[in-house]
């Protein structure tokens, strides 16, 4: 092999080389992992991004591996929750192109409240346990609530996929930051007693944040008040 390697040109060195450096690497190295996922419509998904798989789909029995196959088109890898089609609406959901911003609209504004109730929710339960004593007890009531909210988070958190108003994206960004670490705090065992003071933290830091998207969303409302006002006073002037 060593008189056939100084005999043979550059290239078919180089391509020996290859060779050998192909079939030494494990094909998982060589191969990145593929997610595949149906949504409600029957339409199969493919993505190396498991972070691109809108929530309600990303379920254990549903996230399969694959290796070698082939990147999508960005248009087949497009998530369910996320629609296609152009609405018409610019950045900050008035319309879109040079037209003048209008406000917020109909859906939006009903998404920016559903998205304050949840918020608050979030704030209270910060409140109600911020001087919680970490032992086992009230943490597995702290663990239990959190659990029961988290059907509420993952729900607004699909209805957001997709949102185009700055605040909304923030807060789908904590939301899906919150149910991350939400489901991690699932178990219930004796482990729990040394993870409970940082839960408390959490909790305690996630209310804060809340409260800070409270006041923009809040925001968010009063100046689309105030630009539709705006429009309907300008249109009457007409």
């Amino acid at each position: 092999m060593k008189r056939f390697l100084m005999g043979s040109g550059l290239a078919t060195k180089v391509m020996i080389l290859a060779v050998l450096w192909v079939a030494a690497v494990p094909s998982s190295d060589i191969f990145a992992k593929i997610y595949k996922y149906k949504d409600d419509q029957g339409k199969t998904h493919f993505t190396d991004d498991p972070g691109k798989i809108p929530l309600k789909y990303r379920k254990e029995d549903s996230l399969k591996k694959f290796r070698g196959v082939a990147e999508p088109s960005p248009s087949s890898e497009a998530s369910p929750g996320i629609s296609s089609k152009k609405t018409g609406s610019g950045p900050t959901g008035g319309p879109a192109g040079g037209e003048k911003d209008q406000g917020l609209s109909s859906e939006e504004v009903t998404q920016v409240n559903k998205s304050i109730q949840v918020l608050r929710a979030g704030v209270a339960l910060a409140d109600q346990n911020k001087n919680m004593r970490p032992n086992f007890n009230n943490g597995r009531r702290l663990v239990d609530a959190i659990q029961k909210s988290l059907p509420q988070k993952i729900s607004l958190a699909n209805e957001l996929e997709g949102a185009r108003v700055p605040v909304l994206k923030e807060v789908l960004g904590f939301l899906k930051r919150s149910i991350a670490n939400d489901e991690q705090s699932k178990s219930v065992g004796q482990g729990l007693t040394r993870r409970i003071a940082a839960i408390i933290d959490r909790v305690a830091e996630e209310g804060q944040q809340q409260a800070e998207l409270i006041s923009k969303l809040e925001k968010a409302l009063k100046d689309s008040e105030k630009k539709k006002a705006e429009a309907a006073n300008n249109k009457s002037k007409k």
